[in-house]
């Protein structure tokens, strides 16, 4: 609060001196042609009676006289007043003209007035005039003044300010201490709200990411257990192995375990890139269905045991969206590679348009999904099949990396029970016009 009131009070009181000191070169020496035109005016009016009662007192003498009876008035007079020569005046061509045609001239601030005596070469001077200086503590009592409006605008102007920066200090000591609910509360209209909505945009962040951390780190070290298990009880059987056949048949599980380690990992690592940032996304406009037709055909060959087909609606024949090719395959690849593990028989992968959205549906004939499970599968490290075996178990990382996927191209993925009797899981996200 101190700091706040003090840098505050401190601008305004150098703003003040310096703004004193300064603005005859800031305002008046700029301004100094507008002000003489609404200052001469004025001074001209509040002498012209003197200049006019001694004009015509020397209307009544000879010339020679007139010196002498402008020292006589001079005692009379709060200022100089005397009796000089047009030609020894400092005055502008302007400023000359002004004169001879019978005009006041105010020079200065004003310093000087001048009238020329009608029919002459001649002119009356007044001036300088003297300052006027306060004294030294009436000018004490008017800064104690100003300084205690300032020290009285630096409180009010700080404290309320002070309030609202305490509860974001408050806030984020909280965080920096672990309590990583903490949030700076502000209203809309406290000036200090984009610093607190900035701050808890970065807590939020910070907490989810905190949170996944924790979840990754538990996930990882179940999910290794298992392969890794594995794949000591393999070494072991084929330590002891009696024979060379059940020696390379051990070693055979052991490189399927591997396998299933390194895929697994390769799913952690993609997992966590897409729940720590939000990659770059090289979209391009391309026809669907082509690129539908090669994705699950490049699939296939992963799943002999099952019969997988691509169907194209007719309306979605031409159909165009913009897409990042690469991740959008990786999301369809994930459900034909769910469905594979469930399938009886057949997966159909088929694609069309309804409501402006490209929707890709991935049909499988196996057991299907409860309505409550629905939500929960796209959750990371979830399985509805218990089983950890090779074929059905999983990592638990597909579906949930394909909602992220679906989501960075501002669409969503969602599950329902398919026509083939099964599970069908459903992309959709917005296209744009056909190619035609």
């Amino acid at each position: 609060m101190k700091r706040v009131f003090f840098s505050f009070f401190l601008f305004m009181v150098l703003f003040l001196v310096g703004w004193h000191f300064a603005s005859p070169l800031i305002v008046n020496i700029p301004l100094q042609k507008v002000i003489d035109q609404w200052v001469a005016p004025y001074w001209r009016e509040m002498t012209r009676g003197d200049f006019h009662l001694i004009l015509e007192n020397l209307k009544t003498m000879p010339p020679d006289q007139w010196a002498g009876h402008i020292e006589h008035l001079q005692p009379e007079f709060g200022y100089p007043i005397f009796l000089d020569d047009i030609s020894k005046l400092s005055l502008s061509p302007t400023e000359l003209e002004q004169l001879m045609s019978g005009k006041i001239v105010v020079k200065g601030d004003p310093d000087f007035f001048y009238q020329r005596v009608p029919g002459s070469e001649k002119a009356i001077t007044m001036g300088p005039f003297p300052e006027l200086n306060s004294p030294l503590w009436i000018n004490a009592i008017v800064w104690a003044i100003l300084i205690f409006c300032v020290s009285l605008m630096a409180i009010i102007w700080a404290l309320p300010f002070w309030v609202k920066l305490k509860k974001i200090i408050v806030a984020a000591q909280a965080f920096g201490r672990g309590e990583f609910h903490a949030r700076a509360n502000l209203p809309r209209s406290a000036v200090l709200a984009p610093l607190a909505g900035t701050f808890n945009d970065m807590a939020e962040r910070i907490q989810r990411l905190i949170s996944s951390h924790r979840e990754l780190t538990r996930a990882v070290s179940h999910e290794l257990r298992t392969p890794i298990s594995r794949i000591r009880f393999g070494l072991e059987m084929a330590n002891t192995a009696d024979s060379e056949p059940d020696r390379r048949h051990y070693m055979a599980e052991i490189g399927q375990d591997v396998d299933e380690l390194e895929a697994l990992v390769a799913e952690l690592l993609i997992y966590a890139r897409f729940d720590r940032e939000t990659p770059e996304l090289d979209q391009e406009a391309l026809a669907v269905a082509p690129w539908l037709i090669q994705t699950v055909n490049a699939a296939k060959n992963r799943f002999s045991q099952v019969s997988i087909s691509c169907r194209i609606e007719p309306v979605a024949k031409d159909l165009a969206a913009k897409i990042a090719p690469c991740y959008m395959a990786r999301a369809v690849s994930n459900l034909i590679a769910n469905a594979g593990r469930y399938a009886k028989s057949q997966i159909v992968v088929s694609l069309e348009k309804k409501d402006n959205a490209c929707m890709i549906h991935v049909d499988d004939d196996g057991p299907g999904i409860a309505e409550a499970d629905r939500k929960r599968i796209f959750e990371p490290f979830v399985r509805l099949d218990a089983s950890r075996d090779r074929d059905t178990g999983g990592s638990g990382l597909g579906l949930a990396i394909v909602q992220r996927i679906v989501t960075m191209h501002r669409g969503t993925v969602w599950t329902e029970t398919s026509p083939l009797g099964g599970a069908r899981f459903t992309l959709g996200w917005p296209c744009h016009i056909s190619l035609d």
